[in-house]
């Protein structure tokens, strides 16, 4: 499902530049739901033996291929109905995002500390889908309402039949920034939030509950300042607060790991302090991926830099820091690697032609 997510964004970003946002995020959201309520309602191994994991498997891959154009899409719709609070709008979209994932993992706590173990493997696990299932119908409902964009109703008789090829011909460069600019984010939710708990825990090793508890406190400060982030652009422009903000990051990044690696009760604080910057420091980072690009290829280029982004330097960080630590025995690894692409997407932005708020 992760893999397939940059062939999802292709696919969806393709039809989107050509007929239009509103559609591929009703697509996308519908393609969510149907496979989810499906994974809730697949007869298992017992009755249908290896044909229902591989059917398991096959609804994974299409909620993959659904959230790499349903991301993206949203993003291009924001920037596109709103263009003079894109800012703010899509910081609070990446704060809702997060707030899923926050809602999901309570979800899943609830049904493992409420149920007992063996009802929780027999049918317990499908009632978290059945939920996600059922909230992402409403979305679906909701969408129906959803007008298309402005911006792309006033160019819809110039559309490209090959946006990804119009993109990569006119735009090289901004795509080549805008992966770089993706990185930052990549690298940030990586290693901060998917990378530590293990990295603590195995090579620091730190206490399991402490490190649990800095994580759910880390995306909690991450995501609540975004929106705030992205006001701030908005006020005075995207280029100097994503450049500072990135900047920051970067410099501060292996002073705060040395903090946090110093004895488990700085592990929060320093969790903290470095939460609030990536929050800043990525809480833009989308913005800026939308100005990157002109409305007829817009779809194509935020859906291709962010999965391919998140795809490869989200994928593979994790697994480049616990080779370094395992080669050298330097735990400041991860703090290497943040600081390296917060300084790559600070670099990117500064460089980049980003597109005034009228422009879109």
């Amino acid at each position: 499902g992760y893999l397939v997510r940059p062939i999802g964004g292709i696919l969806f970003s393709h039809y989107g530049d050509r007929h239009g946002r509103k559609a591929m995020l009703r697509l996308s959201i519908a393609g969510m739901a149907g496979a989810t309520i499906l994974m809730a309602l697949l007869p298992g191994y017992a009755t249908l033996g290896v044909l229902a994991t591989a059917a398991f498997v096959l609804l994974r891959i299409v909620q993959g291929l659904c959230l790499g154009g349903e991301i993206p899409g949203a993003m291009v719709l924001i920037t596109e109905t709103m263009p003079g609070r894109r800012g703010f709008a899509i910081g609070t979209l990446f704060l809702m995002i997060n707030t899923g994932l926050l809602l999901a993992h309570a979800v899943q706590w609830l049904i493992v500390h409420i149920m007992p173990a063996a009802d929780v493997t027999s049918y317990g696990w499908r009632i978290a889908f059945l939920v996600g299932g059922a909230i992402a119908f409403g979305g679906y409902l909701l969408r129906s309402k959803l007008e298309e964009s402005p911006a792309f109703a006033a160019m819809e008789a110039s559309t490209h039949k090959v946006p990804l090829a119009a993109l990569l011909s006119r735009c090289g460069r901004a795509v080549f920034l805008g992966f770089l600019i993706a990185g930052l984010g990549a690298a940030t939710v990586s290693m901060l939030y998917l990378y530590m708990d293990s990295y603590l825990n195995e090579f620091v090793k730190f206490p399991a509950d402490a490190v649990a508890t800095s994580g759910l406190i880390g995306i909690v400060i991450f995501s609540l300042p975004m929106p705030l982030a992205g006001l701030i652009a908005d006020k005075i422009g995207l280029k100097l607060p994503a450049v500072l903000s990135a900047a920051a990051l970067a410099v501060f990044t292996i002073p705060l790991y040395l903090w946090m690696t110093s004895a488990p009760a700085a592990v929060v604080p320093a969790m903290v302090v470095i939460s609030v910057l990536a929050a800043f420091a990525w809480g833009i980072g989308p913005t800026v991926l939308t100005a990157l690009f002109p409305t007829d290829v817009r779809y194509s280029g935020v859906a291709l830099v962010y999965n391919l982004g998140f795809a490869i330097i989200g994928g593979l960080t994790p697994v480049t820091a616990t080779a370094i630590i395992q080669s050298t025995g330097d735990l400041m690894a991860p703090a290497y690697i943040l600081a390296l692409f917060a300084a790559l997407g600070a670099l990117a932005t500064l460089v980049a032609k980003l597109r005034p708020t009228g422009s879109v």
